[in-house]
């Protein structure tokens, strides 16, 4: 007990002797990223048809973070309040922002491979102990990832030609989804330059395929579902870094700042937004979506 409490107070002290130059770049950065997020989301409305402006899609965007922050097992629940807020513009239809927002996250998977392959290439040069717990992860994530996918299809009786209208395949611009994943590759580069700002802070410096490494956890980390988005997160960041040869109080403070950024930031806005909007009414429009509409 006494060496825990030991490693909490030299985890705060060491937190004190952050440059906060780093951690307001950090903060800027996300700030950014909910921009770039809103911006790709813009582009896939008005393809289907929908108008939604860059400030709207940014506010409905922190606040689904919020309420998948805030609530368990909640990524569902965070796209539901997304798709709920920005429909409050008038414009935007039920399967037009569900539509959209499938495109929106399936824009993400180019620079997630990129990053994959180098934290792959990072794995390769750490002791046999962590090699083998990056496996371990890495094998629970597919397997999270394998029964999420099951579920839908379980869960779903269309047929690929349903799937294609469902999905509005017909609508789809090869240009529209280039620049999306244009967008997402520098909005994974924002979670690279925010965590890379992080680490500086305490006088860490990693190589680019380990700030690759801590991205692909910190992603891995956020489908694990967790009381109040708390825990999983966190575990893999400080596991992650230690890896690297970062001693426990310092990745826990490292951690600390940016989570502070990530998750302090991202629910307190995202809270205010939802309760400025009406967060009953939207929770009831959320649940009183009829069958018509909950059709992508």
């Amino acid at each position: 007990m006494s060496l825990i409490w030991q490693t909490v107070v030299t985890s705060v002290h060491r937190l004190g002797t952050a440059r906060w130059g780093y951690v307001a770049a950090a903060l800027a950065l996300y700030v950014g990223s909910l921009f770039l997020v809103a911006g790709r989301w813009q582009r896939f409305l008005r393809m289907l048809g929908a108008s939604v402006s860059v400030w709207r899609a940014a506010l409905a965007g922190v606040a689904g973070i919020a309420v998948g922050n805030l609530i368990p097992s909640s990524r569902l629940g965070g796209e539901a309040c997304r798709i709920a807020l920005v429909r409050r513009s008038g414009t935007v239809t039920w399967q037009q922002a569900t539509v959209a927002a499938v495109w929106d996250r399936l824009s993400e998977v180019p620079p997630i491979c990129v990053l994959v392959i180098m934290a792959v290439i990072a794995l390769r040069d750490l002791p046999s102990r962590w090699r083998t717990l990056g496996l371990a992860v890495a094998a629970l994530a597919v397997l999270i990832a394998a029964a999420l996918g099951v579920r839908m299809l379980r869960r779903s009786s269309s047929t690929l030609a349903g799937w294609r209208e469902r999905l509005a395949l017909d609508k789809l611009r090869f240009s529209v989804f280039t620049v999306a994943v244009g967008l997402s590759s520098l909005l994974w580069l924002q979670d690279f330059l925010r965590l890379t700002c992080a680490t500086r802070a305490f006088g860490v410096v990693l190589s680019p395929t380990k700030m690759a490494t801590l991205c692909v956890l910190t992603m891995i980390g956020g489908i694990v579902p967790a009381v109040a988005g708390l825990g999983p997160v966190e575990g893999s960041l400080v596991a992650g870094l230690m890896a690297f040869g970062v001693d426990l109080p310092t990745a826990a403070a490292i951690t600390a700042a940016e989570r502070l950024v990530s998750y302090g930031f991202s629910t307190s806005v995202g809270s205010l937004v939802v309760a400025l909007l009406g967060g009953r009414s939207l929770w009831s429009a959320i649940r009183r979506r009829t069958p018509a509409d909950q059709s992508p």
